[in-house]
């Protein structure tokens, strides 16, 4: 016979295996939602990087007054395009340099960059603007 003490030990024990259970596969859940965030965080972040290129490649030719406006080709490695199974697209637009009443350029562009990315996992687009001016050498 089962002595009193033993008995529902049976029901508690599957209860405490359950939540156990529980806990583990929220774990799991969040862990694998964090895994996500990091690469979609990463591809972000790679974006910036190529659409800064972009800025810094712009104010140079800005400054020795090469910049025109309308569409800009890609001014970096085209390696910089890849990474890691992500493929990225780097579109970039230059308007502006209006002319003051003596015809003369007034240097100041607004860049536009927009930079997408498509991978296996994640997907996304990042738009950027900035002013750009032409700094003469003084």
């Amino acid at each position: 016979m089962k002595d009193e003490r033993e008995q529902g030990f049976f029901m508690l024990e599957t209860l405490v295996a359950g939540i156990a259970i529980l806990v583990m596969c929220t774990c799991l859940y969040s862990f694998a939602h964090s895994i996500e965030a990091q690469a979609a965080d990463g591809c972000r972040v790679r974006a910036i990087f190529l659409a800064r290129t972009q800025f810094a490649a712009a104010q140079a030719d800005a400054r020795a007054g090469a910049l025109r406006t309308g569409a800009y080709a890609w001014q970096g490695r085209e390696e910089d395009l890849q990474e890691d199974g992500v493929v990225y697209q780097v579109n970039t637009s230059v308007e502006g340099n209006e002319t003051d009443e003596r015809g003369t350029p007034s240097g100041i562009f607004e860049v536009s960059v927009q930079a997408a990315w498509q991978g296996k996992f994640s997907q996304g687009k990042l738009d950027m603007k900035r002013t750009v001016v032409a700094h003469g050498e003084e």
